[in-house]
């Protein structure tokens, strides 16, 4: 099994683990772990197409987007409920924790430095999903419902 593989499936499973302590229904955690899978693909892809980092979490962020978008829809569940546990593998934890080890040692530059980078990545995950969020509408031409007037036989 290769190396992308084996990734694949801990974080497929690292997700269906954030889905469960999430509380997500039972009927939806696969597509919640797949997500993940999605997420971090992605993420691997775009890392070997390009080299950037940054580049790569925004990419792979708006494939989240996309891909909890379009569940969202075909299962008429709420996007959000996708985009939580899908998001994990991104996430830049050790980036925060490298900010604080530098910062705890006294080494102010690294830890600015450190710290920098990892507020980039995490810009770089927000800007992703709000980027998919706004495809999603023009893409599936999501309009929202006028209201109805009182006393109009509109179905």
């Amino acid at each position: 099994m290769s190396a992308q593989a084996v990734q694949l499936a801990w974080a497929f499973l690292a997700t269906l683990g954030f889905g469960v302590l999430f509380r997500a229904p039972l009927r939806d955690l696969p597509f919640t772990a797949l997500g993940g899978a999605v997420s971090w693909g992605a993420y691997l892809a775009f890392k070997a197409a390009t080299g950037s980092d940054t580049l790569s979490y925004f990419a792979a962020s708006v494939a989240v987007g996309l891909y909890a978008e379009a569940m969202a829809s075909c299962l008429k569940r709420p996007a959000t409920l996708f985009i939580l546990s899908a998001i994990i593998p991104l996430v830049p934890g050790a980036g925060m924790y490298r900010t604080m080890l530098e910062a705890v040692n006294g080494r102010a530059a690294a830890s600015a430095s450190v710290g920098f980078e990892t507020l980039t990545l995490a810009g770089a995950i927000a800007g992703g999903l709000a980027v998919a969020s706004a495809a999603s509408r023009i893409l599936w031409l999501k309009k929202p419902r006028l209201p109805r007037r009182p006393g109009s036989r509109q179905p």
